[in-house]
């Protein structure tokens, strides 16, 4: 299960008690606290926990991925209006004082965005994703850059094996994805597993086509979009 830094308790610490399946979640925060909103949407969904999600931001982020919330115009009273009275999780890009009676977990986006976003958007996600999202990382135009090279050769692996048989997914590098996701959603160490996943020869391709999808359900990068695109 998920656990992520408590910014009241300086702990790492499990998101929900056991056996919760639902998840009250209020994002106020600038797009790169957005993104990694998302991510632990992703992860809580992907163990079959429920979340129900609003944010202060109104701009459409379904360009990079981000799943649809519930507006909020008014902050935290909004959100606790919206969400019956309590907010399970909180995550902001600020270190202000929360009320401990109304927010059971405070989490904290510590990146900033110091470049324009690009035609293509996702390299975004993946250069915020280099990076701990309570590390303080500014995200560069070369950062951008580098993450739009990444995404292409990754879609162009990926369709690669798909035209390679059908193998099982590679189940030990996708749990030690897993793993990295719910240990304070370390998407570094998840990268990490996927980029030597990519390189190792004693992988067949049609298992790391699989793996590289299921990660995908929680990276969010599009990584099949040229999948028959290949000449021939």
């Amino acid at each position: 299960m998920l656990r992520l830094y408590d910014t009241r308790h300086r702990l790492v610490e499990p998101l929900l008690p056991p056996g919760s399946r639902a998840v009250r979640a209020y994002t106020s925060a600038d797009l790169p606290g957005q993104v990694h909103a998302d991510l632990i949407r992703r992860v809580l969904e992907r163990s079959g926990v429920r979340v129900l999600a609003c944010r202060d931001l109104a701009a459409d982020l379904t360009p990079l991925n981000v799943r649809p919330a519930e507006p909020v115009l008014d902050g935290m009273a909004g959100a606790l209006r919206l969400l019956g009275g309590r907010v399970d999780l909180y995550l902001s890009d600020t270190g202000e004082a929360v009320d401990d009676a109304a927010v059971g977990h405070h989490a904290r986006s510590a990146a900033t965005l110091n470049a324009p976003i690009p035609d293509d958007p996702l390299p975004v996600r993946l250069a915020l994703m280099e990076h701990r999202y309570r590390d303080a990382a500014g995200i560069t135009p070369d950062d951008l850059r580098e993450a739009g090279d990444t995404i292409r050769r990754w879609r162009g692996k990926v369709a690669e094996w798909a035209e390679q048989p059908s193998s099982p997914i590679a189940k030990d590098r996708a749990d030690a994805m897993n793993e990295a996701f719910d240990d304070d959603l370390d998407t570094p160490r998840a990268l990490r597993v996927l980029r030597e996943l990519e390189e190792d020869p004693g992988v067949p391709p049609g298992s790391k086509f699989e793996t590289f999808l299921h990660a995908d359900h929680i990276l969010a990068l599009d990584l099949s979009a040229d999948i028959g695109r290949l000449p021939r």
